[in-house]
């Protein structure tokens, strides 16, 4: 099966990343983050304590924590993109949001 390399092709599924992968991942991280895994990001709290200013925007949630991850491309997922005849690809996740869609003609940006 094909393996994924930085800066390889993408063979199977769009370039970019789909709404229900970054969905998908997006949860997948703020449960670990809400279960105490390490965050990866400096958060606005950490920031808000070390000035001395309460922000109220972030204060540890989970959700917005993960998502800060997934836009700084910090987070070392691969994407698994399968095929019904078995075959499949690891995408890593940072490949996938180099990429930019359209919608209605709009420009998406990851």
């Amino acid at each position: 099966m094909p393996s994924a390399k930085p800066d390889q092709i993408i063979l199977i599924g769009p370039k970019m990343l789909t709404r229900f992968e970054y969905a998908r991942i997006l949860g997948a991280r703020a449960l670990q983050i809400s279960m105490g895994a390490p965050v990866l990001v400096e958060s606005d709290e950490q920031k808000a304590s070390e000035t001395q200013e309460i922000l109220p925007k972030e204060q540890g949630d989970p959700l917005l924590i993960a998502e800060k991850e997934i836009k700084n491309r910090l987070l070392p997922i691969l994407v698994r993109r399968s095929l019904p005849n078995g075959r499949y690809q690891d995408i890593p996740l940072a490949s996938l949001l180099k990429h930019a869609g359209r919608k209605g003609g709009e420009l998406i940006r990851n």
